[in-house]
C-alpha cells in the first residue's frame, strides 16, 4: 500500500520536527509553519491528511474547526497542549477524524494514523460518549424536528445563532466564544443570508422551532 501523503501544520518548527521524526517510517510529509499557507498547500500537494496543532495562541479551536470545515475531503487529526473532552466535542461534530494530546508518543501516532485511515475515529471514549449524550438530549427535547434551513448553517454559524436565540449580545458571544465581535458579526449576516430571516428575532424564532417553514422573520 502506497504510504499516505500528511500535512503537519504547526507554528512550532521544533514540534514538527519531532512528528516529523516519528511518521517518517509510515507516511511522505509535508511541513507547514503558516497557517496562510495551509490552503495553498492543500490545493498543490494533496494531502491524504493534515495533523493540526492547537497551540492556544496562533492556533486556537477557532483556527482548528476552520480547517476541518474547510478541508472537509480531507482527514484532519487535531493535537492540542491542553486537550479537554469541550473542544473535543466541538471538533467532532465539525468532523475531525482525530483529537488527541500534542504530546502523543511516536508509536500511538502511528496507531492514530493507520486508524483514521481505515476510517476509525481516534478520540478518548469519553469524548466520544460525551457526544453521543448531547445527541440523545437533543433529539428528546421536545420531540422537536429540526428545521431544514438549520442544515445550511456551518457549526460554528449554528453555535452562534442558538447563544443569539438564548438572548446573548453580539458582544457576549463573542466572549464566550473567545473571538471577536467582528467575527460574530459576520458570521451573524451569514446566517440570516443562509436562513432567509432578516434579524436576531428571525434566528431565534427558527433555532426554536417557532418559525413556520415558508415565513421568514
Amino acid at each position: 500500500m502506497e504510504s499516505p501523503k500528511i500535512l503537519l501544520c504547526s507554528a512550532q518548527p521544533e514540534l514538527i520536527s519531532e512528528w516529523a521524526q516519528a511518521l517518517s517510517p509510515i507516511a511522505t510529509l509535508i511541513e507547514c509553519t503558516q497557517l496562510g499557507r495551509l490552503n495553498d498547500l492543500v490545493r498543490i500537494r494533496k494531502p491524504d491528511m493534515i495533523i493540526f496543532h492547537i497551540d492556544g495562541q496562533l492556533h486556537r479551536i477557532d483556527e482548528a474547526v476552520g480547517v476541518v470545515l474547510e478541508h472537509e475531503d480531507t482527514q484532519v487529526l487535531v493535537l492540542d497542549v491542553m486537550p479537554n473532552d469541550e473542544d473535543g466535542v466541538v471538533l467532532l461534530k465539525a468532523g475531525v477524524r482525530g483529537y488527541a494530546n500534542e504530546s502523543l508518543a511516536g508509536s500511538l501516532m502511528q496507531n492514530a494514523i493507520q486508524s483514521i485511515r481505515a476510517g476509525d475515529i481516534w478520540v478518548s471514549r469519553r469524548i466520544m460518549q460525551t457526544l453521543v449524550d448531547e445527541l440523545l438530549i437533543g433529539e428528546s427535547i421536545g420531540g422537536r424536528m429540526l428545521d431544514p434551513r438549520l442544515d445550511k448553517l456551518s457549526h460554528r454559524e449554528r453555535e452562534i445563532a442558538e447563544l443569539v436565540a438564548e438572548g446573548n449580545t453580539n458582544k457576549e458571544v463573542a466572549i464566550r466564544l473567545n473571538i471577536t465581535e467582528r467575527t460574530v458579526k459576520a458570521h451573524m449576516t451569514n446566517c440570516f443570508q443562509k436562513t432567509g430571516t432578516k434579524d436576531r428575532l428571525g434566528l431565534s424564532l427558527l433555532i426554536r422551532g417557532e418559525l413556520p417553514l415558508e415565513q421568514a422573520v
